[in-house]
């Protein structure tokens, strides 16, 4: 018999593991991340019949443990097995089509100040076919969160600035994730900068973070994303924002600065 392997994340918040029942085996996944996790297993067996089929997408909820993914059944007992599988995942629901697309974010500083987006949607510089907003603002500004949702990641280590592309592997983020199954995603922020911790439940307007200048950057911004998480991609979303109290929500367009008012 060949044994199942365990793919983890990098935390180990996230297993597959299989148990003996009759005639065979269950495959189960323990998922301790705080999204839910989309995970394509292929199965290679031997004498061993899967009642889901040779390969499938499956999408297991956030905090759960013993999620049943499939039986395998012994063909003939006489006969040797190999139990043997592949599998591929990431955060958020791959099956997802539908989001909240009226919702209005808030920007994401503080009341009364004022950032010009530097860089909108499909800008020029790195937004190419990409949902992306970059707001100019000092290291250090006060980062507010746009929505409401659960941290799911941070990080904070890095130190490192460059303007190449390969230096996106430095950026500082904080990762949040939304009730209609959305991500935002705050980049680029100081080293330390990060007030939250995965697992905390945000607030609409709460201090998250400080901006910074780290990883892929040409100078001091914010680089805010909203999108859904696919097994290899991800799909960036455009959003409308509140400006003040009675304007809005509206577009956020590049080269406009804008003033929270509320």
């Amino acid at each position: 018999m060949s044994m199942l392997s365990v793919y983890t994340f990098a935390q180990e918040n996230f297993k597959v593991y299989y148990e003996e029942i009759e005639n065979g085996y269950a495959i189960l996944a323990d998922n301790g991340e705080y999204s839910p996790v989309s995970m394509e297993i292929t199965f290679e067996t031997e004498n061993l019949a899967s009642n889901i089929g040779d390969q499938k997408i499956l999408v297991i909820p956030a905090q759960t443990d013993k999620f049943h993914i499939a039986d395998l059944s012994i063909l003939n007992k006489r006969k040797g097995i190999k139990i043997g599988y592949s599998i591929r995942y990431n955060h958020g629901n791959h099956l997802q089509k539908k989001y909240d697309k009226e919702y209005a974010y808030h920007l994401p500083f503080k009341k009364g100040e004022t950032f010009t987006v530097t860089q909108g949607y499909n800008g020029a510089i790195s937004h190419k076919d990409e949902y992306a907003l970059d707001f100019r603002m000092p290291i250090g500004t006060e980062i507010y969160a746009s929505r409401d949702g659960v941290v799911v990641l941070i990080e904070e280590g890095y130190n490192k600035t460059c303007t190449s592309a390969d230096c996106a592997k430095f950026n500082n983020y904080i990762l949040i994730h939304h009730s209609d199954g959305t991500f935002a995603e705050y980049t680029h922020l100081k080293k330390n900068g990060s007030i939250v911790k995965p697992g905390d439940h945000i607030q609409q307007g709460q201090l998250i973070g400080y901006s910074g200048n780290v990883g892929w950057s040409t100078g001091p911004h914010l680089h805010f994303i909203v999108f859904i998480q696919r097994l290899k991609t991800r799909e960036t979303l455009p959003t409308k924002f509140l400006i003040g109290n009675i304007e809005g929500p509206i577009q956020l367009q590049e080269k406009v600065a804008y003033t929270k008012g509320y």
